[in-house]
């Protein structure tokens, strides 16, 4: 063959052997010797290609992501049955949903295993999104005849990878395609706040923060807190025993008489954080008048927790995600809990869809995440209004959603 025809045959060799192995394996036990054993690839031919194992990783999620961007956009510009902009949206997702379920691997590589690569892939996936939300915003401008804030955008897209990760990582991405319809009519339900939403709090002064007194009392805690912050500094995957043990003034000896090794030490960081946060939570949920207040005082509650702790919040809300499935299992128990918080809007809406406190809770947290990464965790009380607008309207209405998340001094 022409030799471009063989690089591109060894390039998709080595894309498919490193979903196979990081389907396996997982992304950081696999080796550059796994990718070559199964593609067939040779090494002088792998470094010609790639100059690590990081490289050809990054490379392979792109690659997908290329293709699952050119098959949507495929979709929308057919005008098949009526030509109308949502049925088109209806088509792509469709696709979208059937192409995840007859590619399990790459899907999972994509919604959870690019986030193992720590900041590098956390990157990748944030150009990927950006595009994909740049689609998402066009396609609903079309369908109504208005844009949606940017903001809002991000949190229907936070939403709908909720959805697909949970199914994922459960094995039920059969059930994909069966969501589909439900997922659309949630996503298209959306409009643009009627009125302006309000700032709410202000970012604390970091001479605001420190840990509370106990902190100093407690070995544990002391090196809970300091995985926190050396993740927030150096990202999770990079962050070692010996500079935790460093920062949290112990030996190491000292850190393995409490935790088995750092995914022990996680779990009992997001452990500790979820109470902490629930503590606070929950009390400002049950004060306030009414169901819809108290969805816009937890939610105001969660933000101020996260602007008070931002080493909890970013290894809680972002760093946790590159720790693997089985850590996001344990910390999907806590979104379980604020997901439970939405149940009494079934009473007062109830054809709303079950699949409805699913995506709102994956929006919130999905513009909690944006948020973290764009401005950092102390910001958190600024995007409030807006995460309880998106909680709220499929529930009440845009009218009275937008006047609940602008607050008043019951609703925090």
């Amino acid at each position: 063959m022409p030799r471009d025809e063989v690089a591109k045959n060894q390039r998709e060799r080595l894309f498919g052997a490193m979903v196979a192995a990081v389907s396996s394996k997982g992304y950081e036990e696999t080796t550059v010797a796994d990718v070559l054993e199964l593609s067939g690839v040779s090494r002088s031919a792998f470094y010609e290609h790639f100059r690590d194992k990081e490289q050809c990783f990054l490379a392979t999620f792109e690659g997908i992501s290329e293709q699952a961007m050119k098959l949507v956009k495929e979709e929308l510009e057919k005008a098949d049955g009526d030509g109308s902009w949502e049925g088109r949206a209806r088509r792509a997702l469709e696709r979208t949903l059937q192409t995840i379920v007859n590619e399990g691997a790459a899907a999972r590589l994509c919604f959870d295993g690019i986030y193992t690569a720590g900041e590098p892939g956390r990157k990748a996936l944030e150009r990927a999104l950006d595009e994909f939300e740049g689609v998402v915003a066009e396609t609903v401008a079309q369908v109504h005849g208005e844009k949606l804030p940017k903001e809002m955008v991000c949190g229907l897209v936070g939403g709908a990878q909720a959805v697909v990760q949970v199914q994922l990582r459960r094995g039920q991405e059969d059930a994909l395609p069966e969501l589909g319809e439900d997922l659309l009519e949630w996503a298209l339900s959306y409009r643009p706040p009627p009125v302006k939403l309000r700032l709410a709090g202000r970012r604390p002064r970091p001479e605001d923060g420190g840990p509370p007194p106990f902190v100093a009392y407690s070995q544990a805690e002391r090196i809970i807190r300091a995985l926190a912050a050396c993740a927030k500094e150096r990202g999770y995957p990079a962050v070692t025993i010996a500079e935790i043990a460093a920062r949290a003034s112990i030996s190491q000896a000292t850190f393995y008489s409490h935790f088995a090794d750092k995914d022990d030490a996680l779990l009992a960081a997001l452990d500790s954080a979820a109470a902490q946060m629930l503590g606070v939570v929950m009390p400002a949920s049950r004060r306030a008048p009414d169901w819809p207040h108290s969805v816009r005082a937890a939610i105001g509650a969660l933000c101020a927790f996260g602007a008070a702790e931002p080493d909890l919040a970013c290894l809680a809300a972002v760093e946790s995600y590159a720790a693997g499935p089985l850590i996001l299992d344990e910390r999907d128990r806590t979104l379980e809990t604020i997901r439970s918080l939405l149940t009494p809007g079934y009473e007062l809406s109830p054809e709303t869809k079950p699949l409805v406190a699913d995506a709102v809770v994956g929006a919130v947290w999905g513009l909690v995440y944006q948020k973290i990464c764009k401005d950092g965790p102390r910001s958190l009380p600024e995007v409030a209004p807006l995460a309880s607008y998106m909680a709220l309207a499929p529930f009440v209405g845009a009218e009275q959603a937008a006047e609940v998340a602008n607050g008043d001094g019951r609703a925090g």
